[in-house]
């Protein structure tokens, strides 16, 4: 054998067979290696290919990384919402996507898909693991993530927040003192000065859902500087890149890419929840029979982490720092960026719009009156709430929804879903949908929603979601911004400081603005008489059948069967 590996020639002792066999035998080895990962991705496209959606148009994309170098450079122009409008325009209401390393998704605007995931067939679509793994470093097990048991409870829960007696006597008190506050911020501004609407009206609902929610006063109206607002916003376009990049999670181990400011944001929201759960576990601790307990020991009772803290302590449970954390991030993403993103961009389309404007202020001066809005004023606001619903139709605060599939289905347009897709329905695409909303679904008309005989269904328009997990934060949120417009627009108008073009949604999990909403602020002229709709108030209520029907006119009526006192009477107004 010796012999056969050396040899003895003029220039001494060569080895000879040994190298050759090493070499071949690393040949070998990298060629079945190849080999192995060329069947695997063949196998693996094989799979994906065989368990594909049937009977949905199939989106062109590239042969092995499928739509996902359009949806990247869509996104990374803020311009991801507007690229799947055009593509369900150009091929089809139910679309099928495919991404490398993931599931189909199937995406549709048909609204008897939406009601058949969203109630129909509800225990079929559940938020499932491929929602909660990426949103899980921000909502972890909260109400917006969670499914079965844990999410029932944390409903079951939290539908007992909103009673008549909370809402006046502590939600619509907190409402309108921001409201003051934000309009006294506004009247301030100097001439020609330019004010981010989107932040300042980010400011007025954080503000509010940390009385309303936490009962603790964050303060952000008179001091932007909080870094928590930064984190909160940066920890959102984090989780939104996880649902394009399927190779999230390695770069969040490696701390580099999009992840790569991870740790730092949402270690300082984990800091600031537990801080806010700590506040509420001592304001509740407090004797409640002592004299003189303090305002804010009353407030973090009426909380709503505060209910949910004492129907624990009735039920006899300790509820754990990490579960009030998620409660209070997921109550931080509801109460303050979808209320403050449709008010941003209701005074987005009211600049476009400035004869909607007019007939707007002329409507809350006849409701209001110089005393300035009540409660009871708020289900008269008829033509305030028109555009309120208009501009949710156009900009929903939540553009895409999506569910897990968990078994194989068939949609009611006969899409076949099979076990695992991940299926989408398209609030912004359905906001533009010509078959839902007519020939001029892309034109901001308040009026559609008085003109309307009955209003459209949930599935139709599902901006408070629908079924099982509506929105139990709708009334909240429709006080909230009718409160905030009939504040500020009596005596205020908007004039954008940027080009319109310049206005464009984010890319992250709800419809913010990328850029803010640069304005002036002017000094309301009077108002010149539009046209009979000057004065909606009298105008809606002569159509009974529009009123009693429910149409979106009285679909968010605030009375709930309520007493009709004066709300004004009952407010005793207290420091923030």
């Amino acid at each position: 054998m010796l012999a056969s590996l050396l040899r003895v020639g003029d220039g001494g002792l060569k080895v000879t067979s040994l190298m050759g066999t090493v070499s071949v035998g690393r040949f070998k080895t990298a060629h079945m290696a190849a080999l192995a990962t060329a069947t695997a991705v063949l196998y693996s496209m094989w799979k994906r290919w065989r368990d594909r959606p049937q009977g949905a148009v199939f989106m062109p994309g590239h042969w092995l990384l499928g739509n996902l170098p359009e949806f990247l450079q869509a996104s990374w122009r803020k311009e991801q919402l507007d690229f799947l409008c055009e593509q369900h325009r150009h091929l089809g209401r139910t679309l099928a996507m495919k991404f490398p390393f993931t599931s189909w998704w199937v995406v549709t605007t048909r609204p008897e898909n939406v009601e058949h995931i969203l109630v129909s067939n509800f225990a079929n679509y559940p938020k499932g693991p491929w929602w909660q793994s990426k949103l899980f470093d921000l909502l972890g097990n909260g109400i917006f993530n969670a499914d079965g048991q844990a999410w029932h409870q944390q409903r079951k829960t939290a539908s007992r927040m909103f009673t008549a007696n909370l809402f006046k006597e502590h939600i619509w008190v907190v409402v309108r003192r921001n409201a003051r506050k934000l309009r006294d911020l506004l009247e301030s501004t100097k001439p020609g000065q330019q004010v981010d609407i989107f932040n300042l009206m980010n400011r007025f609902t954080l503000d509010t859902i940390g009385e309303i929610g936490f009962g603790k006063c964050i303060g952000s109206l008179e001091d932007p500087s909080s870094p928590f607002l930064q984190s909160f916003d940066k920890a959102q376009q984090i989780a939104f890149q996880r649902f394009v990049l399927p190779v999230w999670r390695p770069l969040r181990w490696l701390g580099i890419g999009h992840e790569r400011e991870t740790r730092k944001h949402f270690q300082l929201l984990d800091e600031y929840s537990h801080s806010v759960a700590q506040d509420l576990r001592k304001g509740l601790s407090r004797d409640t029979g002592r004299a003189g307990i303090a305002w804010e020991d009353i407030e973090t009772r009426k909380s709503f982490i505060g209910l949910f803290l004492q129907d624990a302590k009735k039920r006899g449970q300790e509820l754990s720092d990490d579960y009030l954390r998620d409660l209070v991030l997921n109550f931080l993403i509801a109460g303050r960026d979808t209320t403050a993103q449709a008010l941003s961009w209701a005074i987005y389309l009211l600049c476009m719009n400035p004869e909607c404007e007019a007939k707007a202020r002329r409507e809350i001066r006849d409701v209001c009156g110089v005393r300035g809005p009540a409660y009871d004023d708020m289900s008269r606001l008829r033509y305030v709430q028109a555009v309120l619903s208009e501009t949710l139709r156009l900009f929903p605060s939540v553009p895409l929804d999506a569910k897990y599939a968990q078994s194989d289905d068939v949609l009611p347009d006969g899409t076949v879903v099979p076990r695992g897709t991940t299926v989408f329905y398209n609030l912004y695409s359905m906001g533009r949908d010509h078959a839902i909303w007519g020939e001029d679904a892309e034109v901001f008309r308040p009026e559609r929603w008085l003109e309307m005989e009955s209003p459209p269904s949930n599935y139709a328009y599902p901006v408070f979601n629908a079924g099982p997990r509506e929105c139990l934060g709708r009334r909240l949120a429709i006080v909230e911004m009718k409160t905030c417009l009939a504040m500020i627009l009596p005596e205020l108008s908007f004039r954008l400081a940027i080009p319109v073009d310049q206005v464009m949604p984010d890319a992250q999990l709800t419809i913010g603005m990328s850029r803010g909403l640069p304005c002036t602020v002017v000094r309301a002229s009077e108002p010149r008489e539009v046209d009979d709709l000057a004065s909606t108030a009298s105008a809606v209520g002569q159509s009974g059948k529009a009123t009693s029907s429910g149409s979106c006119t009285s679909e968010f009526a605030v009375d709930e069967e309520e007493d009709n006192a004066d709300s004004d009477g009952q407010e005793e107004e207290k420091p923030c």
